[in-house]
């Protein structure tokens, strides 16, 4: 039940920052996990 809850948070957030943020922290979000992935594998 616990990731269901989890699932359905996840799809209303990306919802919500598409229709009203045109996914703008979506943006934000993937360009931050994409640096900290760089720097943690020291590819960057």
């Amino acid at each position: 039940m616990r990731y269901v809850i989890a699932i359905c948070a996840v799809a209303f957030f990306l919802i919500w920052d598409g229709l009203y943020n045109h996914g703008r922290y979506l943006d934000v979000t993937v360009r931050e996990v994409s640096h900290i992935v760089r720097s943690v594998t020291g590819k960057g």
